[in-house]
């Protein structure tokens, strides 16, 4: 058997040498085909496919199998695979072209903005159709990794696809620098940015072609692991049960959640109205999209890496076991790895789109998070809510200094709001899941000091919170719409809060836990509210 396999190596050993010998080739020519007029762009375009032929070619030879027969719903899975998966590759080739183009024409210079640019000429035209081209491949690109995923196709297949994702995300990136720079009239940074623009989205078609023979060869699964709602709540870690191609796994669904986008949705808010009440007024729209999707991006990166470090925690709890992690859907590590990259990349959106200091901010916020409340103070200290909860009211700062640019005495206060919120808010959550805490050893406050401390507790944070938030009124800083509404708003909190202490149930505890969520859209809402009222009158 070794020989055999020794045998088969020795054979395919030239086939490494041709496909080197193609990608330096395809490397000479392309260089040379961004430096000439349009006659580069066709040269580039048959390198391109050249490159394609000679991948497709040795991937067949070196690992191709003949696919086992399929009949039914399993044959149609596979032919719609396969029809994304070759659509996929031929966009991508569309786009790398048209870039190609784009590159000979000198459209960098006709299209300098981003994400959109002024259609008043050809050129820019033909920059708008690259980007928007751009965009389709990353979605086609990402739809096909997930579905590789979905299917349960065999690994290699699944790593490829990734790295066609990571890739073509990576060039993406690298595109956006590349406008930057031309924005700034680096021509030698310019030079570079190119290059990697084009050997980047090379490497992200070749993935593709690769993937697509494969696909084309290898055989195709004819049973998906089980992600189903209905098998999930049944799931254990290592478990082997499979459903057929007719199930409705949610893989996709699954890495969102990871993100926990419920929450988020809260902390966006803060962001979005604290950017409307700054004296420098209304916002450009553009700047309240990118700081909101750098602030959500940050957040869902931190929540993913939450979700990887609390693994151990997540699977003795009821509410939290039958999450992908402790439940086996998805690797530990890639929570790790996507909550990474997700704070990579909020943090270049928010640098390069908004400023520094929201940046930082928004990283700071992302470092309290991970490694002051989660690995610190969630598993030793039972103030891990009291002090953590600063981790959640960054947000209201990055929208301040996303306007200003600065952090000013009203912005501080916006923190210390949301920070005295967060105890009542999740105490109550605790006292109504404070076996499972208890069970996985997380010391909540219910848990060390028990029920009735916990309420009076709640109390006495609520009473510092509602003195908080009718501060801004008198210091100036907002008028008398917003104090009104504040009084009305703190006071049923008040209400649910003494209701708690007073009855001690857990239909008390839900009451106070869902109104402190709207509580703090309403509060924040009304600060918006004061300012349009005062513009007005």
């Amino acid at each position: 058997m070794r020989s055999e396999i020794a045998r088969m190596t020795l054979s395919f050993r030239p086939y490494w040498w041709l496909l080197a010998l193609a990608l330096v080739a395809y490397v000479a020519v392309m260089t040379a085909g961004t430096l000439t007029d349009l006659h580069g762009a066709v040269i580039s375009g048959g390198a391109t496919a050249a490159l394609g032929a000679a991948l497709a070619a040795y991937t067949s030879m070196r690992w191709g199998v003949a696919p086992g027969r399929l009949g039914g719903r399993a044959a149609s899975a596979r032919r719609n695979y396969l029809a994304l998966a070759f659509g996929t590759v031929g966009v991508l080739y569309l786009t790398l072209v048209v870039g190609a183009i784009n590159t000979s024409a000198g459209v960098l210079w006709a299209c300098g903005t981003w994400p959109g640019c002024d259609v008043a000429s050809g050129a820019a035209a033909l920059g708008m159709a690259h980007r928007g081209m751009a965009g389709v491949a990353t979605l086609l690109i990402a739809a096909l990794a997930v579905q590789t995923w979905r299917i349960g196709h065999e690994r290699t297949l699944r790593i490829i696809a990734n790295g066609a994702l990571g890739l073509m995300l990576a060039q993406n990136l690298v595109g956006l620098v590349q406008v930057v720079l031309a924005q700034a009239g680096e021509s030698l940074p310019v030079g570079v940015a190119r290059l990697a623009h084009l050997g980047l989205s090379s490497a992200a078609w070749g993935a593709l072609v690769v993937l697509a023979t494969l696909a084309l060869r290898r055989p195709f699964p004819a049973a998906l692991p089980a992600t189903s709602p209905r098998t999930a709540d049944v799931a254990r870690p290592g478990a082997t049960d499979t459903v057929l191609l007719d199930g409705k796994p949610s893989l996709l669904k699954d890495y969102v959640s990871l993100t926990k986008p419920g929450v988020i949705s809260l902390l966006i808010l803060t962001t979005i109205t604290s950017m409307y009440i700054t004296p420098a007024g209304a916002p450009e729209l553009s700047l309240v999209l990118w700081t909101a999707l750098g602030g959500w991006l940050m957040a869902s990166g931190s929540h993913a890496i939450n979700c990887y470090l609390d693994k151990d925690i997540d699977i003795n709890m009821g509410r939290t076991s039958r999450r992908p992690i402790p439940s086996g859907r998805i690797p530990a590590w890639h929570a790790l790895v996507l909550g990474i990259a997700l704070g990579v990349v909020a943090f270049a959106i928010l640098t390069v789109f908004v400023n520094w200091l929201a940046a930082l901010l928004a990283l700071a916020g992302f470092l309290y998070y991970v490694f002051i409340y989660t690995i610190w103070l969630k598993r030793h200290s039972k103030h891990n809510i009291v002090i953590g909860g600063g981790a959640g009211a960054f947000p209201p700062l990055v929208g301040w200094a996303a306007v200003t640019g600065t952090i000013a005495p009203l912005a501080l206060l916006l923190w210390l709001i949301v920070f005295s919120w967060t105890p009542p808010h999740f105490w109550a959550l605790a006292l109504i899941r404070q076996k499972d805490y208890a069970r996985a050893g997380v010391p909540m406050l219910p848990v060390v000091a028990g029920d009735d401390e916990t309420k009076r507790q709640i109390v006495v944070y609520t009473l510092v919170m509602l003195v908080l938030t009718v501060l801004p009124a008198p210091l100036g800083m907002l008028g008398t719409p917003y104090l009104v509404m504040a009084a009305l708003f703190g006071g049923l909190f008040w209400y649910y809060a003494a209701r708690l202490r007073r009855e001690g149930t857990t239909t008390a505890a839900w009451a106070l836990y869902k109104y402190s969520l709207l509580y703090l859209a309403l509060l924040f809402v009304a600060m918006v509210v004061d300012r349009v009222v005062s513009f007005v009158l």
